[in-house]
């Protein structure tokens, strides 16, 4: 197994709640036995339209995200957020 390399990178903010795992590589692309080409299918179905066209809205395609080797996506349970409140966090 080859080591994990460290890299630098600005992150690319993820907006969405809930997310299905079948929308970060939609499943019909797992037909594979190789990773080639997969990071054309990272979030197919909210990157594209249904003419194969990029959707703007979506943050991987747009200017500011260009470059960017990492999506992040953080939440916050109010639970958790209620136990740093009562600890002093």
């Amino acid at each position: 197994m080859t080591p994990f390399t460290n890299f630098e990178s600005r992150m690319a903010p993820l907006a969405i709640h809930n997310i299905d795992t079948d929308q970060i590589i939609p499943a019909r692309f797992l037909k594979t036995t190789t990773k080639q080409g997969l990071d054309k299918q990272l979030f197919c179905d909210w990157r594209y339209d249904a003419q194969g066209h990029p959707n703007p809205d979506f943050i991987l395609n747009q200017p500011r995200a260009r470059a960017r080797r990492c999506c992040w996506r953080a939440t916050i349970s109010a639970a958790a957020a209620r136990a740093s409140t009562r600890h002093g966090r």
